[in-house]
């Protein structure tokens, strides 16, 4: 599956998809209600057969004759989502879902056969480089401009709103992306921090720009300046989207960054180890940087990325001695605290930088754990300079088995 995001065209004829979204909330907080006071009653929530059959019922009536805009099919896609969320609340033990306020309502989706596309001939010169669609949905046509080609049978189309009022679709395609490129050869671990994003076992680093704090004082301005205004005034309401536009912009500085590194680490390197992070402990101790950093968002991207190209992105068991074992004798510090950046091995004096070595133990633990051979620091005047990884290459270059 492919799933490409497209902005919808900003005119009038939007308010109405607004609306519409607005009933699939209010349709939401009503079954969540009922569920809610079910569950109190008998101990779960009510099941996805019982809502789609009481939501006919209530469309039938008078009162209800909106909620018949949305397709039904939307309206039955939150029901099996309302419902798998009283699911997972018994057996993950899981907090009941919260009510939102209609307007906060974010998605619709429908089925590929109820989106039809048609592709626009007459459009307009001014509306950018990429050819211009409609789309069909609920009964009105919608122009958006497809930047990404559509190479297979469009499956689901989901339909969402940010904070700012911005309508987009994603459409999900019956295809699967793949970009062949010459194997490398190489295997890399990898350290994740705080003051350096990642530290490969070959010695190089890559930093974080941090973007959420160097945004930190155009928001506090900005929050400041909304909380001064008359509440649900119009200059609150503008004020609220300055606020949103500055969360917009940092998230999307952060996924670029994560992309365009995604992309460079997956040609680079055929096999990428990663230790397995606790990041709900991280956020304990260091807060919003771990959030600011966003480990787990690019590791999913990094994931996407190699599953393309045919790489393997693979994890060590987070309870492995990879910080305070030397990398070269194996000796473990139990003394070694989090301020200690560098430190030497007292068993063979060798000097050893935190991250690094940390990196070199994940290779070699993540090496030895999937079998593909061993690894062997170079050391050079009590100064690790690298490593080597002494594997099977039948192993290293076939990595389908590990994608």
């Amino acid at each position: 599956m492919r799933n490409t995001k497209h902005k919808l065209f900003d005119d009038k004829s939007l308010k109405r998809l607004h609306d519409e979204l607005n009933i699939c909330g209010v349709v939401r907080n009503h079954f969540l209600a009922l569920s809610m006071r079910y569950y109190r009653r008998y101990g779960k929530g009510l099941s996805y057969s019982k809502m789609s059959k009481h939501l006919t019922k209530l469309k039938r009536l008078e009162k209800y004759q909106h909620w018949n805009i949305p397709y039904a099919w939307s309206l039955q896609n939150i029901l099996k989502r309302l419902a798998q969320s009283f699911r997972e609340m018994r057996t993950h033990k899981r907090g009941h879902p919260q009510f939102k306020k209609c307007q906060k309502h974010k998605g619709m989706t429908f089925d590929g056969a109820q989106a039809p596309l048609e592709k626009v001939f007459n459009a307009q010169k001014n509306e950018r480089n990429h050819p211009t669609y409609n789309i069909r949905l609920n009964g009105r046509w919608y122009r958006f401009a497809l930047h990404r080609e559509i190479k297979g049978e469009i499956k689901q189309v989901h339909v969402t709103r940010d904070a700012l009022g911005d309508l987009y679709i994603t459409l999900t395609e019956d295809y699967s992306e793949v970009i062949p490129e010459p194997k490398t050869g190489k295997a890399e671990g990898f350290d994740m921090g705080i003051k350096d994003f990642l530290t490969g076992s070959g010695g190089q680093r890559w930093t974080s720009p941090m973007f959420y704090k160097q945004n930190a004082k155009k928001l506090a301005k900005a929050q400041q300046t909304y909380s001064r205004k008359v509440k649900g005034s119009q200059n609150q309401e503008r004020d609220r989207k300055t606020i949103a536009r500055i969360h917009k912009k940092t998230a999307n500085q952060r996924a670029d960054h994560h992309w365009k590194l995604a992309i460079e680490l997956s040609r680079n390197f055929d096999i990428l180890f990663f230790e397995d992070l606790n990041l709900t402990g991280m956020k304990r101790l260091w807060g919003k940087q771990v959030s600011d950093l966003a480990f787990g968002e690019f590791l999913e991207k990094l994931k996407h990325q190699a599953k393309k190209r045919i790489k393997s992105v693979l994890k060590v068991d987070e309870w492995s001695p990879t910080t305070k074992c030397c990398s070269v004798c194996e000796h473990k510090n139990e003394n070694l605290t989090l301020a200690d950046r560098e430190w030497a091995c007292p068993s063979c004096n060798t000097h050893l930088d935190r991250d690094h070595n940390a990196a070199i133990n994940i290779l070699k633990e993540g090496v030895a754990s999937f079998g593909l051979g061993a690894v062997r620091p170079i050391v050079l005047l009590g100064k690790i300079v690298g490593c080597s990884v002494e594997a099977s290459s039948s192993l290293l270059h076939s990595t389908n088995a590990f994608a």
